[in-house]
């Protein structure tokens, strides 16, 4: 398979129109679910499902595109994505918003492991974090866009013009995805499967899962209380929480490519440690936020840890996979145990949000990141970079 950007260009495309519905949805939706009257337990039930949902089919979706090709995958769970959008406009109370949120996922769990296995088995060797991060650099660009967009589109014409706005992206994905993108593998040309022990017992793919763990339990409270703060707490508009939230995204996005040709060269390890322990101050910080000013720098700075981390996590991730030999079952687990971090995150977060007000939420997270980071460091100290 040529590594030339006509085999990249569709990935990219669909990857980020997938990504800005998501985008343009996310955000908004614990604002949603408080308008059918759902508690703050409640809400973080609504985001943290569709992590759950996802977590279900993960594994066998990773596995299945070691065997198979990886393109119907991603070409059928982009027209499921906009299944889902019409499920969300269709809702009525909180337990229809929570099915729409279980299709959501799903369809997510179809997309996404299959997308990352497609993209890291055309990495070349020694450059793995770069080629992820400029995958990565579409990838987030999209969830940047979304929040921009979200907040226009709900403040102009309510929230469920993003509900079509999410349909529409991911249909024109599908057709995109179903045209363009060249087979990986011809269907029914199976391998066999790395057997389960084998990819347990890889020591640094653990400290992976650990980091990733809780990172995902971080960004889940952040992305469930952070509106509700700006929101009820400071008095802002849809508009103004999408831009911060997409401030953030976006100064991560900015550094994918660049922080991950970097970590190539100058070790992997290391950006994981420092964006780590970054990160969870920075989550630390939201609970001494004042105003709109420092909330925005706050943000900045999430993007500025995120970006260091994150390519030179994957990085890591696809040589182990390479090591391994099942890129679909490494990227398959990677992401279900980052889809279990988002599922209990938002929940437990809102269990301490309901005796500790929010600041415990933050605070509670911030101390699971740094646990994460420095597990990471202690798995991953035998197999330096």
């Amino acid at each position: 398979m040529k590594r030339d950007f006509r085999t990249f260009a569709p990935l990219f495309f669909a990857i980020f129109n997938t990504t800005l519905g998501m985008g343009i949805v996310a955000p908004f939706l614990p604002l949603y679910a408080q308008h059918f009257g759902a508690s703050k337990t409640a809400i973080g039930l609504v985001f943290g499902v569709f992590a759950l949902s996802r977590s279900a089919l993960l594994p066998v979706v990773g596995r299945l595109t070691d065997k198979w090709a990886k393109k119907p995958f991603i070409g059928w769970g982009l027209l499921l994505f906009a299944l889902s959008s019409s499920a969300y406009i269709l809702c009525g109370n909180v337990l229809q918003l929570i099915g729409a949120r279980v299709l959501h996922g799903l369809a997510a769990a179809m997309v996404v492991p299959a997308a990352l296995a497609y993209m890291a088995e055309m990495s070349p060797e020694g450059k793995e974090a770069g080629h992820m991060g400029l995958f990565n650099a579409f990838f987030f660009g999209g969830l940047a866009a979304g929040p921009l967009l979200g907040g226009g589109l709900k403040d102009l014409w309510g929230m469920k013009s993003s509900f079509v706005a999410m349909g529409a992206l991911s249909l024109v994905a599908a057709i995109v995805t179903f045209s363009f993108l060249p087979r990986d593998r011809a269907l029914g040309r199976g391998r066999k499967s790395v057997p389960w022990r084998t990819v347990f017992g890889s020591r640094p793919l653990l400290g992976i899962l650990l980091v990733r763990f809780s990172f995902s339990i971080g960004i889940g409270i952040t992305w469930t209380f952070l509106p509700l703060m700006a929101s009820g707490g400071m008095g802002l508009s849809s508009s103004k929480i999408g831009l911060l939230i997409s401030l953030n995204v976006i100064t991560a996005t900015l550094l994918q490519a660049p922080s991950g040709f970097l970590s190539d060269r100058l070790g992997r390890k290391g950006f994981v440690v420092v964006g780590g322990l970054g990160f969870a101050l920075c989550i630390a910080l939201l609970s001494a936020i004042r105003d709109f000013t420092e909330l925005l720098a706050v943000n900045l700075l999430f993007g500025i840890f995120g970006g260091l981390t994150i390519p030179a996590l994957m990085g890591i991730l696809v040589e182990e996979g390479k090591h391994l030999g099942g890129m679909g079952t490494v990227m398959g687990v990677t992401v279900m145990v980052h889809s279990l971090g988002m599922f209990l995150g938002p929940i437990m977060g809102g269990m301490v949000a309901e005796g500790w007000g929010v600041v415990g939420a933050f605070t509670s997270g911030a101390a699971i990141g740094a646990a994460g980071t420095a597990g990471f460091w202690a798995f991953y100290r035998r197999r330096g970079t």
